[in-house]
């Protein structure tokens, strides 16, 4: 087989890069006719041509399927959760949960006692470190940061010795769930991807009630003010499965249209204009006021409601997703 995912400087997708060599040794020196679509939200018409595709895991959230989704050549073991297989007409035994939980099978990722784990982490989405000043806010609020671009092997050890996971970047939430860390989880921007949350926390039988956080730095703000102009506001006031598939679905109308690149060049270079014109320059002494604002707001989180999936559910559903790895296997 070849694997498909989003290789980059992200975490959630950087655990693809190891983690199915150690589910399945061997098998990744395909010559891509079999593909699988593997950890991330990367079931979309940008998926490679392939003689025949395996599906384990994956989830929707921002494009459509390829047209021939489903079809022959298909093999759709199982889905994140109950929304992406509405959205692509999967019956609902489809949908079981995303493929981190496969973390769960490794020795290095079995839970730590409670009297092994030490302090509150923040794992931010990795574009809110770009405009932010989240590391200050953190350290002004007592709170250890992790950096979503950092090594996936040290982010995975930091999570699972963690008292506490506060979780901008669904796979923080994701992998601190499998590896039995509380989580609790917040919204950074209006880029935060409802969908792909109630997808996944519907999976798990647990509730999404995210914190919505203050801007941490005056172009954190105004680029979140902008986020709606480009398409790419996808936190929702209604955070029903209705609401979701709802936006999902006039976000994937829009961007078939003809007008949605040229629209979205404009947008972006008048974002970066008013940036320009406003002097941003990653100082955080001049955005003190956002920090600090930031700061109390985590602080406000740390003590707030933290969740965790029944091990009951987990169990099953860990069952569930290693069949699908066995008929892989077999």
């Amino acid at each position: 087989m070849k694997l498909f995912y989003f290789p980059g400087n992200n975490f959630g997708d950087n655990l693809n890069s190891w983690l199915w060599e150690r589910l399945l040794p061997g098998a990744w020196n395909g010559d891509g006719r079999v593909m699988l679509s593997g950890i991330g939200t990367i079931i979309s018409n940008h998926m490679p041509k392939a003689k025949s595709w395996i599906v384990l895991g994956s989830g929707a959230g921002y494009l459509p399927p390829p047209k021939d989704f489903g079809g022959p050549g298909w093999n759709v073991l199982c889905v994140r959760g109950p929304l992406s297989a509405k959205v692509f007409g999967l019956p609902p035994e489809k949908a079981i949960t995303d493929g981190a939980i496969y973390l769960s099978l490794l020795p290095e990722c079995a839970p730590l006692p409670e009297d092994r784990r030490h302090g509150i982490v923040f794992m931010p989405h990795h574009l809110a470190l770009r405009r932010g000043h989240w590391q200050e806010a953190c350290a002004m609020a007592g709170i250890e940061l992790i950096d979503p671009t950092g090594d996936s092997h040290e982010i995975l050890a930091r999570l699972r010795s963690a008292k506490l996971v506060i979780a901008d970047a669904m796979h923080a939430a994701i992998v601190a769930d499998t590896l039995r860390v509380p989580w609790i989880p917040v919204a950074t921007s209006p880029q935060i991807n409802v969908f792909k949350w109630l997808d996944w926390t519907l999976s798990m039988s647990v509730p999404y009630e995210p914190v919505v956080l203050p801007s941490s730095s005056r172009q954190e703000a105004l680029e979140s003010w902008f986020w709606k102009f480009r398409g790419e506001k996808h936190f929702l006031d209604e955070r029903t499965p209705e609401a979701a598939i709802e936006h999902f679905r006039k976000m994937r109308w829009i961007k078939e249209r003809f007008w949605w690149i040229p629209l979205r060049k404009a947008v972006s270079l008048t974002y970066k204009t008013a940036a320009l014109f406003l002097s941003f320059d990653g100082n955080p002494a001049k955005d003190q006021p956002y920090v600090e604002k930031a700061a109390e707001a985590l602080r406000k989180v740390a003590e707030g409601k933290a969740y965790l999936s029944d091990t009951d559910v987990f169990e099953k559903k860990k069952k569930k997703i290693i069949d699908c790895l066995d008929r892989i296997r077999a």
